[in-house]
């Protein structure tokens, strides 16, 4: 379609009522597509493969829902819309977008640099605590993406599956990268036993396995981590032993699927921080059998809570970093970040040591600037949803380790309505409203009703323009913070 025909579209549709998204037009195969605004979002279809496509017929184009089948004839007619898998010697970011409508706002903040972007993760958890699958992720990350008209590619990333089943979920659904969490096989609480009991237990381990263990690493020197101690080493067999051959077997199973997507492995949840030598081990085993993930996430020292800065000893952390990044480097895959979000004092120097050949996960810290534009836009709809928050706090607090105090947060009767953004610079406050999204978003009144969802997503919809803007000066930071010169 030429210029003259676009814009004889887009008058069609302007009389239709609907405003149309410039960035997103686009044609291939004789068919012209694009993204448009009204009461809600459509995607307009006209052409040769319009048939792909399910729709309502008007003035000659078909206007269809932003739903998961239209996204397949989507993605299947413009290739760029689909996940692929991310490059290996450069940066990549995960983005998590929990409501489905952040991925234009992450477009807008990462074009500048260079990233590959990860728009759609999610973990099963989240999933749970929004009502939502992994098709639909990928699907509204696809839409984003035309939306916005980026054409650089992008990943998917089912974050955090502990189970065959949930892996197939992911597959299914078209994600290119699957991240592991082995920590229901991580018997994190070897770290904390006294040599006598570690002994014990190690000896009621097959002798076979022992045996192995100990031939491979016992008085040898290892490359990074030097010699391994008796002792130590059993405390790394005792504790990761199962999740490296639950690994094993996990990623056998994503090659009989098919493979040809990101593995990362995630030892990040357990209550011990990752020493160099148990990464050590764990990386070797899985190379031994062909296991070589794209990516793997320690756990570093101190503490990567949820949305706020770093709490902890950050000359330390770089000790750890560099010795992480020297094993990464020697297996060839990327050091991985979790719980990245908001960590700025932290970016500077992962940028650096990694020479920005990692990984970085955020999540939750989209979901706070959508509630910081509510905080602005609506100040007595944000009260109602903060009052909430503070009563369901206890409950979401289930899912999430967090060190927040009530006490510490102000009373909002104490606040002005201009100053209730504000709150969003406040460690305490983030974490409240950063841990109670799926409470919030699920909560229903005695008929049955969305208490908060639908009054929500209509605020947003109404200032998709601020929800943009603050995504791309909000995960604009982070990226300026990881590119810095240390």
């Amino acid at each position: 379609m030429n210029n003259q025909d676009a814009g004889i579209w887009t008058d069609v549709l302007r009389r239709m009522g609907y405003t149309v998204y410039p960035a997103s037009m686009d044609s291939a195969e004789e068919t012209f597509c694009a993204m448009v605004r009204g009461s809600r979002k459509l995607l307009a279809v006209s052409g040769k493969r319009a048939g792909d496509f399910a729709g309502e017929r008007a003035d000659g184009m078909l206007l269809c829902s932003p739903n998961r089948e239209n996204a397949d004839a989507l993605m299947r007619l413009f290739p760029y819309t689909a996940p692929a898998r991310c490059p290996k010697d450069s940066l990549s970011m995960g983005l998590g977008d929990r409501l489905g409508i952040a991925t234009p706002g992450h477009a807008s903040s990462v074009a500048a640099y260079d990233v590959f972007p990860v728009f759609a993760q999610q973990s099963v958890r989240e999933l749970n605590l929004t009502g939502r699958t992994f098709k639909d992720i990928v699907a509204a990350a696809a839409f984003g993406v035309f939306e916005a008209g980026y054409k650089k590619g992008y990943g998917a990333d089912g974050d955090h599956l502990k189970t065959i089943g949930e892996i197939d979920a992911a597959l299914d659904a078209g994600c290119a990268m699957i991240t592991l969490d082995c920590s229901n096989h991580i018997h994190a609480d070897i770290a904390h036993l006294e040599d006598a009991e570690v002994e014990r237990l190690y000896g009621n381990l097959p002798e076979d396995l022992r045996t192995y263990y100990e031939s491979r690493y016992s008085q040898r020197e290892h490359p990074v981590v030097g010699k391994i101690e008796r002792n130590v080493l059993r405390r790394i067999v005792l504790t990761f032993h199962e999740a490296v051959e639950y690994a094993k077997t996990c990623h056998a199973h994503i090659m009989q699927r098919g493979g040809g997507v990101d593995f990362e492995l995630s030892i990040d949840e357990t209550s011990a921080w990752t020493l160099p030598c148990e990464h050590y081990v764990i990386a070797n085993e899985l190379e031994q059998v062909g296991v070589r993930p794209t990516s793997v996430a320690p756990h570093f020292c101190g503490e990567f809570e949820k949305g706020i800065d770093y709490r902890g000893d950050l000359a330390e952390l770089t000790r750890q970093l560099i010795a992480h990044q020297q094993l990464a480097e020697h297996f060839g895959y990327k050091l991985s970040l979790h719980s990245g979000s908001d960590k700025f004092s932290v970016f500077p120097v992962f940028g650096s040591i990694t020479k920005r050949r990692a990984h970085l996960k955020t999540a939750g810290t989209s979901w706070l600037e959508a509630m910081r534009v509510v905080a602005q836009k609506d100040p007595a709809l944000y009260r109602r949803v903060h009052a909430y928050a503070l009563e369901a706090f206890d409950k979401a607090r289930e899912y999430y380790h967090v060190t927040t105090e009530l006490d510490r947060i102000p009373d909002l009767s104490d606040l002005a309505d201009g100053e209730l953004p504000l709150l969003f610079q406040m460690d305490d406050a983030r974490q409240l409203i950063h841990i109670t999204y799926g409470l919030i978003l699920n909560e229903k009144n005695e008929k049955g009703d969305y208490v908060f969802r639908d009054v929500l997503y209509a605020l947003w919809y109404e200032n998709e323009e601020s929800y943009i803007h603050a995504l791309r000066d909000h995960i604009g930071r982070h990226l300026q913070s990881v590119f810095a010169e240390v």
